[in-house]
């Protein structure tokens, strides 16, 4: 059975959920998901790819001068908000990954969904969609929305000595403290896009036990 077939079976028969999500969750978000808000349907895509014998997939740093976005000059997973000619949550992943980053639907296939979480901050409910390359893909940043791209190895997100907690600072200059992130790259990923990798690191670590 490949890594695929595991984590589509892994997929189908129970997800870790919010227990994943809490690893990496920022201190201050219980607080926020109190209060009541309509959330906005969104997908994320996490692009699984072998190059050199590994599995990789790409994060994209988010430029820094679209003030409407409450996420700029942060790292994300590919995606957006499910858009009124979408006719799913699929399609919108489908979209978005193309209009970001040039990957035509043609050359990927669908894996599986992870949980979804709701993200207080930007009133999104995100679903997170997993797709696989059998080629390596050549990226076409968006440059009103990508500033670059960052190919992670997926060896590096599975290794737990990658994970910190620290100091964040946002683009607008504010600090925020104690927030648990990953050290990939040389770069730190946290809050949402954190934990929906935390979810696909517990996905991942299940297939060893296997």
């Amino acid at each position: 059975m490949s890594l695929l077939e595991k984590i589509e079976l892994l997929l189908s028969s129970g997800l870790p959920g919010g227990k994943a999500h809490d690893e990496m969750s920022p201190p201050y978000r219980f607080e926020l998901l109190k209060h009541e808000t309509d959330y906005v349907d969104a997908a994320v895509v996490i692009l699984l790819y072998k190059k050199e014998n590994e599995y990789f997939f790409p994060v994209i740093m988010r430029t820094s001068d679209n003030h409407n976005d409450k996420h700029r000059g942060q790292i994300s997973l590919p995606g957006g908000k499910l858009d009124k000619t979408d006719q799913d949550l699929s399609e919108c992943a489908l979209r978005e990954l193309h209009e970001e980053l040039g990957i035509e639907r043609e050359y990927v296939t669908p894996v599986g969904v992870l949980s979804e979480l709701l993200i207080p901050v930007s009133n999104f409910r995100v679903y997170p969609f997993i797709f696989y390359s059998e080629n390596t893909p050549v990226f076409s940043p968006q440059v009103r929305e990508v500033q670059y791209v960052l190919e992670i190895n997926l060896k590096d997100l599975m290794d737990h000595s990658n994970i910190e907690n620290g100091e964040i600072m946002l683009d607008s200059g504010y600090r925020l403290d104690k927030i648990p992130y990953f050290k990939l790259n040389d770069h730190k990923i946290w809050g949402a896009t954190a934990m929906i990798l935390s979810e696909f690191k517990n996905v991942c670590l299940e297939l060893k036990t296997k």
